[in-house]
This record gives C-alpha cells, structure tokens and sequence, in this order.
C-alpha cells in the first residue's frame, strides 16, 4: 500500500511507518512499544500541515522511531480503521496499546505538544503500564455499558421537531446554518427543500435561497473552474479550504439542480453546469 504525504516540501517519510495490519500490531507486542496510528487523507489540509510542522520536527521524529511502532492510514481507503479511530477529524492522532486500546488521541498537534505528547507517552507506557491497564478497562466497561437504541417509527411529530431545530440554526444574516465557520451540509439544505416543497411556507423558501446564493457567490465555490470546496472558515462564506469533496459536490448538485426546477428563474442551473463540468474534468 502506497503512503501519502504532503505535496510541499516535508520530512514526514522519515518516520518508519508501517501500513495497518496483523505484522505492525505483532511487532509493537515483540518490542514491547505502543502504537502511534496517523489517520490522514491525500485531500485534508491540516494533514499537510502536520507533514510539513510536526512530523517534519527532529525530536518527533526521533521518538517516534525510537519509543513507538508508527501507524499510518488512508482514510479513504482503510474506512473501517477511521470508523473505530477517528478522534473528531482529520489527521488523526492516536495513541494505542499493542493490542490496539486507545490511549490518547487528538487531531491536528503542532510540534511543541507532539514533543510533549510523544515523550509522555512513552514514559507512562514505561513506568505506568497498569495506569493504562485501567484506563482501558475504564473504556471498554463505558463501551459495553452503552446500550443501541432500537429504531422507531418516523413520525411528522419528529420530522416537526428537526424542522424547529434547523431553523434555530439557521443564519439569517449570511444564509447557512451556524454562526462560525460554514460547511455546506447538504443534508439540511436538502431537508429545508423538501419541506418548503411540502408546505409550501414563504420562510423556508427564503432560507433555501439565501443558503444556495450565498454558496455559490461566495469564496466556498470555486468560481473559475466548479464546483465546491469542503468548507468556509468564515461565516459570511469568503475563505474556503481547498479541498473539493466528490460526496459534497454530487449531494449539493443534485440539490442544486432540484432547486432550479423548483424556481427556473434563480439562476441555480449555472451551478449546476459549472459542477458537471468540473467533475468531467
């Protein structure tokens, strides 16, 4: 399996990564060490960042390579390890046990606390083990305790309920939905359009239409060749991050082009042509 790294200048591949498999977790077990995982993707900005700053740091990379069997992963392509890993974003950064029990984890971690990060935890692996023991046993009792709720029935009583709920996010002021940075989120827009098809109701028709207007006029949509980045850092939707998602961007097409058939004269089908034609490109 090829690994991935930043495109600009890095010293990441000087760690001695090892690809997710029955071999890494046997030798972290012989070695006695715990396991560094870097769930990272090829499209994730701040993964770039963590190439090019943290793991390009010559005490990280040192203890790294000394203190622990280092991970890494695609998420695109290992899903399954991003769905039991994931710390709340991307990259990734987790500490394990050899037998695969997180320890600690985060995401983005700028050099100075990866110093930190790296050094502690290889001394509480050391001299604390069976701190670690319990804290995974704390884990697993939380994990087993926590009972699946059965599905029950879709009732308009709810879908009332998640109505009020996404008008109470709703951001009158720039269109969207919160008041920090915005991600497109395709599934509420695409709830407020069918909502506004079933009632009809002149508020949810303004929310539609400011939300899709201020997307597409703003710095979130890519105005010279398609399509739309990941998210906004901004709330009035002027500075994007640079990726541009196929899930995102195939959700808000369809949406996009529901939309111009609702309302022709919006001028929605110009997205929807410039999407089209980024994704043929």
């Amino acid at each position: 399996m090829t690994l991935h790294f930043s495109p600009r200048p890095n010293r990441a591949a000087e760690i001695a990564w090892r690809t997710w498999g029955p071999d890494a977790f046997e030798e972290a077990e012989a070695q006695d060490r715990p396991i560094l995982l870097s769930i990272s993707a090829v499209w994730c900005h701040w993964c770039h960042v963590m190439d090019e700053t943290s793991y390009s740091d010559d005490q990280v990379i040192q203890g790294i390579n000394e203190r622990f069997i280092p991970i890494r992963v695609d998420n695109d392509e290992r899903p399954d390890v991003n769905r039991r890993y994931n710390m709340g974003g991307w990259p990734t950064t987790a500490f394990l046990t050899p037998d695969g029990e997180i320890i600690h984890g985060g995401t983005y971690v700028p050099p100075e606390q990866m110093r930190s990060y790296v050094q502690q935890v290889a001394d509480v692996w050391r001299d604390k083990r069976a701190e670690i023991a319990e804290r995974v046993r704390g884990i697993q009792e939380h994990e087993h305790e926590r009972k699946p709720q059965e599905p029950g029935d879709l009732t308009w009583d709810i879908v009332e309920t998640v109505g009020s709920l996404v008008r109470g996010q709703y951001d009158p002021q720039f269109g969207g939905f919160g008041r920090d940075q915005k991600f497109p989120q395709p599934h509420l827009v695409r709830f407020v359009l069918d909502e506004h098809r079933r009632h009809g109701y002149p508020e949810l028709a303004t929310m539609l239409h400011k939300t899709l207007v201020a997307m597409a006029a703003g710095g979130m949509y890519d105005q010279v060749e398609g399509g739309f980045f990941r998210y906004s850092t901004t709330r009035e939707w002027t500075i994007p991050h640079y990726e541009k998602m196929l899930e995102d961007n195939a959700e808000l097409l369809l949406i996009y082009a529901e939309a111009h058939r609702s309302f022709p004269q919006a001028g929605y089908d110009r997205v929807v042509r410039d999407v089209v034609r980024w994704m043929d490109t």
